[in-house]
């Protein structure tokens, strides 16, 4: 099923993956050193939490990527072709 995904810079990892679980009531599918991720039903959403403590920059919550997953590599393939077709920029397919 395809998902938005929603990449945010986030401060503090921990802060974070305490937070947004209990907001979509979906535990983490993956966490690791400076990331985690949770693929949230409803909204259809994958939600991935990066963390860069060392920019001094950084605004925690600030967007850091949107995308949408897709189920398989032929999909992406079928857009970036609707898009190339209609003149639209397009990256290529990952």
């Amino acid at each position: 099923m395809p998902r938005v995904r929603l990449a945010l810079d986030v401060a503090d990892l921990g802060t974070a993956t305490a937070f947004y679980p209990k907001l979509f009531d979906a535990d983490p599918a993956k966490v690791r050193a400076g990331y985690a991720n949770l693929a949230i039903a409803d909204p259809p959403l994958e939600l991935v939490l990066i963390e860069d403590a060392e920019d001094a920059n950084q605004v925690p919550g600030t967007v850091n990527h949107p995308g949408v997953e897709a189920g398989t590599t032929d999909e992406v393939e079928a857009v970036h072709a609707r898009l190339a077709a209609a003149g639209a920029p397009a990256a290529g397919a990952a």
